[in-house]
């Protein structure tokens, strides 16, 4: 006889009790294999049929009678939520439907967040950033479990460039730029910006310009800075509104500065003599310029919160006759630099300024030396004058002659030779002229040019430049004919002073202008910027201005100084329209007295005062050192700031190092002030 449920759980909500007619004990347990019984009111002998009463417990709850309930929980959470970093956020309390006895929840709450196990509420400040994420949260009690699914992420917006570390002339103003990139947020609408500090070293407005996710916030300190070295924090807000009246959903950031406004009258911030390494894509300075082309270009990004002071040295004075010209240029390679001055020259370690060696001209009837180039371990220089006159080849590494070879000339000096893929070039000549020579110091050949001084040619792979202010000249490398001669129609000849050199630009594409004229009648007589196609032998534009030094070129667009009216400009080579131009910010600014240096990312000039490094997107000034003169970098990322001296029989050469190591671009330099 089967075995009927006979009774319900009112008496007891946890138990069915099961009836039964006569059965044995062996057919009861064959039929309820697994379940716990009790047997009621049992007596008999095993075999005999018996009246037995059975119960089993059973893990779920009955419904009906007056308990508590018995059901799996329900809850549920508003989702999705974003949150953000370092922000403590609302708490979150669940909606809960019955009795929960425990939460939990899989995967782990991001860094910061918590859930409470009793209560379901989840609290705290997330210190990390964290993707989207389901989260699926559990909710149990002894009836049973059941499971929700929370979204959510934690948004930041990481500084991607770091602190702010600036040198700044003390009454102008430098902009530092600040990357930052939103992570898993979005901003809302248009993204505005201002920027407070304590020491309200910075100004409010903050430009921002958005690029592919990220934005760049562009700050400015405060152009009355007085000397002196300050730090903190600087407090940018994240605004939804020009007036940022309205926060964005992260309302703020905070950016640590060091800012040194400095005079001339500052004392030198200290050596700091790191070890050297080489800029990736740096190349040596070779020459005057840096390179046979005398561009100017150096192909890396420096970042201006690397700059840092290295060492100072004095350095005999080099100033042509008339005080116009500064022949103390230097040249880099391997870790040393090379420079000329008081009939000598010296090399010098990179690392911490020490002599290494020196080469003395004074031994020649008519002793001079003039600014050496240097290639392959070799530095080359003209040195002596007229019946005295030799173009020199010394070892790089310990100073000793390779070659000497003879060349003309009366009482010139000359700008550093430029080494070609065919030989080493250099102006010289008793009536002026061009003196080639190869590698082993064997003269190729002498090409007469109009008699001026303080030039350099320059030379490609297929020609050898000459500027000579009446014309230029396009000579062969080897044989030394002549394959083109242009004549400048902007050209009056007043000093026999060129002061400069020709600058390559695209193939066939050459600028010049004849810098020495300069500074005749106050400027007022000037000069202009020339373009010569040497396709087609003709001028295809001139600017008038008042151009004192050789410009520097990259990508179509030739960089250059002009002191009336006082600014660089950067203009289109193919038909010198002005792209922009920058005026210096110092009231004492009266003249420029470098040729231009060009990185990927900056130009850097020297006034009469003081050194400026000009971002190439903005036009802003984002670096500035109160030192003035030439200007070298080396592929160590060594900046060389040589001073003019006029009138005096020395100099300082300030070295500033900018260490990209720590960078994100392979634009590694550390500044050096003087």
């Amino acid at each position: 006889m089967p075995i009927r449920e006979c009774s319900t759980c009112k008496a007891f909500p946890r138990i069915i009790i099961r009836c039964c007619s006569r059965v044995t004990v062996e057919q009861h347990n064959k039929q309820y294999q697994g379940e716990t019984l009790k047997v009621l009111n049992f007596s008999g002998r095993r075999g005999r049929r018996v009246l037995l009463c059975l119960f089993s417990l059973v893990l779920y709850a009955c419904g009906g009678g007056g308990g508590p309930s018995g059901n799996a929980p329900q809850v549920s959470y508003t989702s999705p939520q974003i949150y953000v970093v370092n922000q403590s956020i609302k708490p979150l309390t669940p909606t809960i439907s019955g009795t929960v006895t425990a939460f939990s929840v899989s995967p782990a709450l991001p860094t910061g967040l918590t859930l409470n196990t009793m209560t379901g509420t989840i609290s705290g400040t997330p210190t990390l950033a964290a993707p989207p994420t389901d989260y699926t949260i559990t909710a149990m009690n002894t009836y049973g479990a059941s499971t929700t699914t929370l979204h959510f992420s934690v948004g930041a917006v990481a500084v991607q460039s770091g602190a702010i570390s600036r040198m700044v002339v003390a009454g102008t103003a430098v902009y530092p730029q600040v990357t930052i990139s939103p992570q898993y947020l979005t901003f809302t609408g248009t993204l505005y910006a201002k920027a407070a500090d304590s020491g309200a070293v910075f100004v409010a407005p903050v430009t921002v310009t958005p690029s592919g996710g990220s934005y760049t916030l562009e700050l400015a300190t405060q152009p009355a800075t007085t000397a002196g070295s300050y730090a903190g924090q600087v407090v940018v807000s994240l605004c939804l509104d020009p007036a940022c009246a309205s926060p964005q959903v992260v309302p703020n950031l905070t950016v640590n500065y060091n800012v040194q406004a400095l005079t001339p009258n500052s004392p030198w911030l200290g050596n700091h003599l790191t070890t050297l390494a080489q800029i990736p894509g740096a190349p040596e300075w070779s020459t005057f310029q840096g390179n046979a082309a005398h561009t100017g270009y150096v192909p890396v990004t420096l970042d201006p919160d690397q700059f840092g002071t290295r060492w100072q040295l004095t350095v005999p004075s080099f100033v042509y006759f008339n005080g116009q010209f500064n022949l103390a240029t230097v040249t880099t390679a391997g870790g040393s630099f090379f420079i000329a001055g008081g009939n000598a020259v010296t090399a010098h370690s990179e690392y911490d300024g020490s002599q290494l060696w020196r080469y003395d001209f004074s031994g020649l009837p008519f002793p001079s030396s003039n600014p050496p180039a240097v290639s392959d371990g070799t530095v080359y220089v003209a040195a002596g004058q007229q019946s005295s006159t030799f173009f020199f080849a010394l070892k790089a590494s310990d100073g000793s002659v390779v070659f000497r070879s003879p060349m003309s000339s009366q009482w010139e000096n000359y700008l550093a030779p430029t080494v070609g893929p065919g030989g080493v070039y250099t102006d010289a000549g008793t009536y002026g002229g061009l003196y080639a020579f190869d590698y082993q110091g064997n003269q190729l050949y002498f090409a007469s040019t109009s008699q001026q001084s303080t030039w350099t040619p320059a030379v490609d792979g297929t020609s050898v430049y000459a500027y000579t202010g009446d014309r230029l000249q396009v000579f062969d490398p080897v044989s030394g004919a002549v394959k083109a001669s242009i004549a400048d129609p902007t050209f009056t000849n007043y000093i026999y002073e060129i002061g400069g050199s020709a600058v390559l630009g695209a193939p066939n594409s050459v600028f010049a202008a004849a810098y020495g004229n300069k500074f005749l009648n106050g400027g007022t007589i000037g000069n202009s910027l020339v373009h010569f196609n040497v396709k087609t032998q003709s001028v295809d534009w001139s600017v008038k201005g008042d151009y004192p030094a050789t410009p520097a070129y990259d990508s179509g667009v030739v960089y250059i100084v002009n002191n009336n009216p006082l600014r660089v400009e950067a203009r289109t080579e193919g038909d010198a329209s002005l792209n922009w131009s920058w005026t210096p910010p110092a009231a004492g600014d009266t003249e420029f007295k470098s040729e231009v240096l060009l990185t990927q990312n900056v130009v850097i000039v020297s006034t009469n005062l003081s050194t400026y490094a000009i971002d190439r997107g903005t036009h802003h000034t984002v670096w500035s050192y109160p030192a003035a003169g030439n200007l070298a970098l080396s592929s160590n990322g060594i900046l060389y700031v040589e001073g003019y001296g006029v009138g005096a029989t020395a100099t300082r050469l300030t070295c500033t190092e900018i260490d990209q190591r720590s960078g994100i671009h392979p634009k590694e330099l550390r500044s050096a002030p003087s």
